[in-house]
């Protein structure tokens, strides 16, 4: 499956975002797409098909968007080649996913410190994680 886009929920503050994005959507061909976002307790990764929360006004406190972000975030990642999605766990919780990317070394997103990360395998190794221990691929997500 192609990877199409990357759509977010932005926290806009004073015109520039403010830190990372808050929710992922990623968007496939044939109408597919999977939502990444932090779960309440900050820990845990929620990998579902909804959508994105809608756009918001926070007053002096901001506001919330949807933006594309693949150029600006994840340029290589345009029109990549799916072939796989799976779970990342640790400590038995789910963490993140992995993308297999046809022909291309693979693409993780995980949450910790209830921000979400991005990158190689390089880049989640190579995270500060408790333990220092990273998260596996656990189990394959179907879409």
């Amino acid at each position: 499956m192609r990877l199409n886009s990357i759509i977010a929920n932005r926290h806009i503050f004073d015109g520039q975002m403010n830190g990372k994005p808050l929710q992922l959507q990623l968007a496939f061909d044939r109408g597919r797409a999977v939502r990444l976002k932090v779960a309440s307790d900050g820990e845990r990764m929620i990998v579902d098909d909804g959508p994105l929360d809608a756009p918001c006004n926070m007053e002096e406190c901001g506001q919330v968007d949807i933006a594309d972000v693949t150029e600006a975030l994840f340029p290589t990642l345009r029109d990549v080649e799916v072939t796989g999605l799976e779970a990342l766990a640790w400590n038995g919780c789910s963490v993140g996913v992995k993308l297999t990317l046809a022909g291309r070394d693979s693409f993780h997103f995980w949450v910790d410190g209830d921000e979400l990360h991005w990158g190689d395998g390089a880049a989640l190794l190579g995270h500060e994680w408790l333990d220092s221990i990273a998260p596996k691929p656990s189990e394959r997500i179907a879409l």
